[in-house]
């Protein structure tokens, strides 16, 4: 259906997209906007663009096209049920979902013989995404909107409802679209397992261990903590302050390798050296350090001795106590 969708309706869903773009620019705030956040809305249709001059891989891009269609279709889904429900925050659940999501329907859609990569590849992608999913679902399902999107509903006020869909739906979704490039491209590259598959499936499950690993002591601590104030410096969390952030940017890495199989799955370091960034300095990180220095009385103390994202595997201090 994507794909019928595409071929026959691509400038009318390009008009569509201008005329939403145009709506989420003007509705930006004035002050304190990164210049990423203006690329953003533009960046689908810079793509679209050089789709449609023909000099650069158009079918490749006719397929990165129709899976940006596909995420856009199924966000604006999500945002609806957001409306109804009242609760942005479901969001959080959407994105593990799609992005789960995503290497099947390159799975299905590249069709052709599938091949030892593929299979390999699809493994790789359903394990990962599909716990961080079911782990994500767990741990948000019982409660409420989560506070983050409970203060920007309030700050929005009336115009909350239709600013959200670009705020949280639209930019996660080109962001994930960004993201899915090395997807793509081990997708593309069906073949026997070679050295590149084995190289990013090993990658990969460093990032797998320390982000299951991170999340699986994370939630047996608090369920043994006495106060909430406690703060959990041992196992992964010592070499770390995010090892989940670290391992899902592991993770990316296994497939940015992993895409190398293909003649041009160099381009997919661009894709992952941003999740690096975003992981670690972009956004991610230093909106969980501000919310835990509110939260933690020995954050501090943590910070001074734990690096913050890549681990720091000797010559490790080690915090003072468990529980400040």
């Amino acid at each position: 259906m994507i794909e019928t969708l595409w071929q026959q309706h691509a400038t009318a869903l390009l008009a569509v997209w201008a005329a939403l773009a145009a709506l989420w620019l003007w509705g930006m705030p004035r002050e304190q906007v990164r210049w990423l956040d203006r690329v953003y809305p533009l960046l689908p249709l810079a793509v679209a663009a050089v789709a449609a001059s023909g000099e650069l891989a158009p079918a490749f891009l006719a397929v990165v096209m129709q899976l940006g269609l596909w995420l856009w279709v199924w966000l604006t889904v999500v945002w609806v049920i957001s409306l109804l429900k009242r609760d942005a925050s479901i969001m959080d659940i959407a994105y593990g979902v799609l992005l789960l999501g995503v290497p099947w329907w390159l799975f299905l859609h590249l069709g052709g013989q599938p091949q030892a990569s593929s299979w390999l590849l699809l493994g790789m992608a359903s394990i990962g995404f599909g716990r961080y999913s079911l782990y994500i679902l767990w741990r948000n399902l019982p409660h409420g909107e989560d506070p983050r999107y409970a203060r920007w509903r309030q700050r929005s006020g009336a115009r909350w409802w239709w600013w959200s869909y670009f705020q949280i739906f639209l930019l996660q979704g080109v962001v994930m679209w960004v993201w899915a490039l090395p997807l793509v491209f081990g997708m593309s590259a069906a073949g026997p397992i070679g050295f590149w598959h084995i190289a990013g499936a090993l990658v990969w499950l460093v990032g797998f261990v320390f982000e299951a690993g991170s999340d699986y002591q994370l939630t047996r601590f608090k369920r043994q903590r006495t106060d909430r104030s406690q703060l959990l410096n041992t196992g992964l969390w010592a070499l770390t302050r995010h090892p989940n952030y670290f391992g899902q940017t592991c993770m990316w890495w296994g497939y940015g390798v992993f895409a190398l199989a293909h003649p041009w799955g160099w381009l997919s370091v661009l894709p992952v050296v941003y999740i690096t960034w975003f992981m670690n300095k972009g956004s991610a990180t230093s909106l969980m350090e501000r919310h835990m220095t509110k939260t933690k009385p020995g954050y501090a103390e943590y910070c001074a001795t734990v690096p913050a994202f890549f681990p720091r595997l000797w010559g490790r201090a080690h915090p003072t106590k468990d529980t400040p």
